[in-house]
């Protein structure tokens, strides 16, 4: 069998043979001064045989005349779809470089509308215990019953959680948030309705649609900031969106007790007072909802860079 020295007709240096897995450096340097290197340990202009860089090995057959050897289709599928390197365009991709992924001012627009409507589900959730004995006075029923009001939070949290992560992972950012902020808006409405003594289920049944409204809201944090900011924003994003709803149950204690005082010897001034508690509620939760629609009817940026990334690479195994 012929050596590759012989195929390419030129000289080695005396005392200096080629070994089993060296090959000659092609790179047109005069008879006598062409230089060997191990096959583990190549240097710039050296080609590998075995382990290293995809296009090395076919470089190095093209150059000694020899077969190439046949790439696994693992390897040849990464071959046809990832470039070769930093800078390097992506096959299929018609002459076009990948695009680097840049953050949007948006993101703090989203992230400041979804603090703001956890803030008016969590103030909701505790805008009746704060005030128990004005509910119960004005509702007839137990304080029992009023406290239930806050418990059914917890009580749809424990089997909703799980199909509605569920649903974030598999219907996306978007519809997790309307569904979140447009349950906690038609729960407020529902709960304008039942400003009667003799209508405690409505207000029920308002409540529980803003309990499964608050299982939607707080798995979103997390994916809101790492879908829309940085790496080195990621945790102050998620850390801003978790205080929102904080700030919510700080407002739930603070504002029921001024908007509503206990005025049972008045029930038509209670309930006008808690008419207004209910309808402004209904008014921010409305607008937020709408903002909610509106901020969030663009693309986030990682949105973007994934389906072009997987047009690319459809349209590489197309090609």
């Amino acid at each position: 069998m012929a050596r590759p020295d012989d195929e390419e007709g030129a000289a080695v240096a005396p005392g200096h043979p080629l070994a089993k897995g060296y090959l000659l450096l092609p790179t047109g340097a005069p008879a006598g001064k062409e230089s060997v290197e191990p096959q583990n340990g190549p240097k710039a202009g050296t080609f590998p045989v075995n382990g290293g860089p995809r296009d090395s090995l076919a470089a190095a057959s093209g150059v000694l005349g020899g077969p190439q050897t046949p790439l696994a289709p693992e390897e040849e599928t990464q071959a046809r779809l990832l470039p070769a390197g930093a800078g390097a365009e992506t096959p299929g991709a018609e002459s076009t470089p990948l695009p680097r992924t840049a953050l949007s001012p948006q993101r703090f627009v989203v992230l400041l509308i979804f603090s703001l409507y956890s803030l008016v589900n969590a103030f909701q959730w505790i805008q009746y215990s704060i005030i128990s004995n004005v509910f119960g006075g004005f509702y007839g029923v137990t304080l029992l019953r009023i406290d239930w009001l806050s418990m059914v939070y917890m009580l749809a949290y424990v089997p909703l959680i799980f199909p509605a992560t569920w649903l974030l992972d598999t219907g996306g950012l978007r519809l997790t948030a309307l569904l979140g902020s447009g349950l906690n808006c038609l729960g407020a409405w529902i709960k304008c309705g039942s400003v009667q003594q003799h209508l405690f289920w409505v207000t029920m049944l308002g409540q529980c649609l803003c309990a499964v409204a608050q299982v939607f809201i707080l798995g979103l944090p997390s994916r809101i900031a790492s879908v829309w900011f940085g790496p080195k924003e990621v945790s102050t994003a998620c850390a801003t969106a978790v205080l929102g709803n904080q700030l919510g149950t700080a407002v739930g204690f603070l504002l029921p007790p001024v908007l509503v005082p206990n005025t049972q010897n008045d029930t038509n001034l209670l309930a006008y007072n808690i008419s207004t508690m209910f309808y402004g509620t209904s008014a921010v939760a409305t607008l937020l909802f709408i903002l909610t629609a509106i901020g969030n009817e663009c693309y986030s940026p990682r949105d973007v860079m994934a389906h072009y990334i997987c047009f690319h690479i459809v349209k590489g195994f197309e090609d």
